[in-house]
């Protein structure tokens, strides 16, 4: 049996805990990148997805990076001084996904803040928690150039305490055959 493709299925099935890449980690699957959760609430970086294999910590259809050689990763990771941690990903495209492991503070309801940049009107992504869809469709705005980014918001993010599996979902592209440049993802309370 191949693991990464069990693991890639059982990521698929909704609402699937009994093993999620989060718990897998223990197998050597997957490690939090600097080694430690991050803090919901807090900020988590586009490009600070978990350290593993293409096709178990993250999937890119393009097997080289585009942008900055921040990370050894086929993941497009972009050097941009408007971002907050000093980088973004971008050149995403529909079919990418990114895991990352999460530490939710307390079991309620969050805002997620997200800047993104898009030149035109740009795709759609989504956050999974443990494989449910927790966010619904985002739409990416057009923010005027891929070197503008604007915070959208999504209120009413429901998450249950305890480490977490967050997978950023780009579902589809926009105008620019682009789902967006995105820099991060700020959590706060409701």
């Amino acid at each position: 049996m191949n693991p990464q493709l069990s693991v890639c299925a059982l990521m698929a099935i909704p609402g699937f805990l009994g093993c999620s890449a989060t718990s897998l980690q223990g197998g050597g699957l997957t490690t939090p990148f600097g080694g430690r959760p991050h803090a919901i609430p807090g900020t988590v970086e586009a490009e600070h997805f978990d350290a593993g294999p293409d096709g178990i910590a993250c999937h890119d259809v393009d097997p080289q990076n585009h942008g900055a050689p921040y990370r050894v990763t086929s993941v497009d990771i972009e050097a941009r001084p408007d971002a907050s941690g000093g980088y973004g990903v971008g050149w995403t495209t529909a079919g990418e996904w990114l895991l990352y492991t999460v530490e939710v503070e307390q079991t309620g309801s969050y805002t997620v803040d997200i800047p993104v940049a898009s030149p035109r009107k740009g795709g759609i992504f989504h956050l999974e928690f443990d494989g449910v869809d927790r966010t619904g469709p985002i739409e990416v705005p057009n923010t005027g150039s891929w070197q503008t980014l604007v915070v959208i918001s999504r209120p009413g993010v429901e998450l249950e305490a305890g480490r977490r599996s967050m997978r950023l979902v780009l579902d589809s592209d926009g105008e620019t055959g682009s789902v967006a440049d995105i820099d991060c993802f700020h959590f706060r309370a409701d």
